[in-house]
């Protein structure tokens, strides 16, 4: 597969799956459980549902502002049912281009809220992938191919340009608790600690890359400085560590000193809150590839890589032996390794929810994304994002709008039919023909209790015999957990 087939294959996806990886019409619901915390840990201490188990769950993501399919010919009920996709077409108009690719299955997980404690585990396999400060005549040659005839014999100057794709497998858990109750003040705070298994990896990252393709058969390349890595897909190629922080303030509706949710000490219920605001990092953290891995350094390099439509790719090994060859001449510029590390898409996020009353609720999320590996790591797009929201223990529904990348305006709309929750951030090019750059979907299967399932189901007391009468005594409930 070429670039250009791989662009089509990513404005495909967009059309049909992704643009925001957060969830956003269903991550800050009272019941979400499992779905709310990849956005903050501290979601699930107090949360409605005392235990949320996740079966399976699908999150696919994809958005760029290069690629499209035009609204003059594509829509979606016309040409998807039909499998029938025009041409992506490409926008020109001087900016640098980006683009996204993100899927995340979550597998068997689950959080349990118990008192001033929760708890959760969760199994996840996930892909990243980012094309990041790409000037239009790079993206232009990705997507067209080096011979396009209106750039030959043309010298162009691309800097700090990379792409970068990542996949792993992630196993965590997670622990919450209420650090502080006075009044109707509450306090809490989660955080999520995860192995992740590195399955494969491939990254460039250009500092600076002058080059001019010559001919359809030759192209010169000067000045060189950057590096690429990769690892060839195959299991436990690499490990690392992660973590995820939050903390939630909440204005509740009573007071709350002696508030102990889903115990018999708070009558095996929860209280709401005015309003809530959480703080939460997201993906701190990386993983180190030493298995079936490479990295090739470059300082200044410069070639001429003659008859380059002759090259042959069919592999990771072939595409680094070519770049090896291509090289040789200039090897003192050139170092090599065979260990290396790369961060997880790394964010900040900022969440605050209001309690409208009879169920509804209105919601603004702020992600911003940043990199601790420049080289090696892509960046996670940032969010904007006003989320109105109808939610009963049965039936939730939203409608997520949202600023994704501080450029792209969306609409979203996602259900939840008690365990059952299907959503996308972007819906617009379902009902609207528009131009499309992105997409996005998730639907999860859960099993949801809301209540204890022990709470009520305490012993009577054994009656007192006292001033000849006999206290028949009361019933225990489960003891209220600290």
């Amino acid at each position: 597969m070429n670039a250009k087939n791989l662009l089509q294959v990513a404005c495909i996806l967009g059309a049909t799956t992704a643009s925001a990886q957060e969830r956003i019409g269903l991550a800050n619901s009272n019941y979400a459980g499992t779905t709310g915390m990849p956005l903050n840990p501290s979601s699930m201490v107090d949360s409605k549902a005392w235990l949320d188990i996740n079966l399976v769950g699908v999150d696919a993501f994809a958005w760029n502002n290069f690629v499209y399919f035009s609204k003059d010919n594509f829509y979606f009920w016309k040409n998807v049912p039909q499998n029938n996709y025009p041409t992506p077409l490409y926008r020109m108009n001087g900016k640098e281009k980006h683009g996204a690719i993100n899927l995340r299955v979550d597998g068997p997980s689950f959080t349990l809220s118990q008192g001033k404690n929760a708890f959760g585990f969760h199994t996840a396999a996930r892909t990243f992938v980012s094309f990041e400060d790409f000037l239009e005549p790079s993206a232009v040659y990705v997507y067209e191919g080096l011979d396009y005839n209106p750039q030959l014999g043309v010298t162009y100057s691309q800097q700090k340009m990379g792409a970068f794709a990542t996949a792993w497998a992630e196993i965590g858990a997670s622990y919450g608790r209420i650090v502080y109750q006075q009044g109707k003040d509450m306090i809490n705070v989660g955080g999520t600690a995860s192995y992740l298994m590195g399955i494969g990896h491939m990254s460039m990252y250009l500092e600076e890359l002058n080059h001019t393709v010559v001919s359809d058969q030759d192209w010169n390349v000067s000045n060189v400085t950057g590096q690429y890595a990769m690892t060839e897909p195959g299991l436990a190629n690499g490990h690392g560590f992660a973590l995820d922080l939050g903390l939630t303030y909440k204005r509740m509706l009573e007071n709350v000193d002696n508030y102990a949710p889903h115990t018999a000490q708070s009558d095996c219920g929860t209280i709401d809150y005015k309003y809530k605001i959480g703080l939460s990092l997201l993906d701190l953290g990386g993983i180190s590839f030493n298995k079936n891995s490479l990295i090739r350094t470059f300082d200044n390099s410069t070639t001429t890589w003659n008859n380059y439509p002759d090259a042959q790719v069919n592999s990771f090994g072939d595409i680094d032996a070519l770049i090896a060859s291509q090289f040789a001449s200039d090897a003192g510029s050139m170092r090599t390794g065979t260990r290396y590390g790369t961060a997880l898409p790394s964010a900040v996020s900022v969440q605050f929810d209001y309690n409208l009353g009879k169920n509804f609720y209105a919601n603004a999320t702020w992600v911003q994304g940043f990199k601790l590996y420049r080289t090696t790591t892509g960046i996670r797009r940032s969010l904007i994002a006003i989320t109105p929201r109808y939610e009963t223990k049965w039936f939730e529904a939203s409608l997520p709008i949202s600023l994704y990348d501080y450029r792209s305006a969306q609409v979203g709309l996602a259900f939840r039919f008690y365990s059952v929750t299907i959503g996308s951030d972007n819906i617009l090019p379902f009902f609207i023909p528009m131009n499309v750059y992105s997409g996005n979907i998730y639907v999860g299967i859960k099993i949801t209790l809301f209540k204890n399932t022990m709470c009520g189901k305490g012993k009577m007391k054994k009656g007192n015999k006292k001033n000849g009468k006999i206290n028949t005594g009361s019933a225990v409930d489960c003891p209220a957990i600290m």
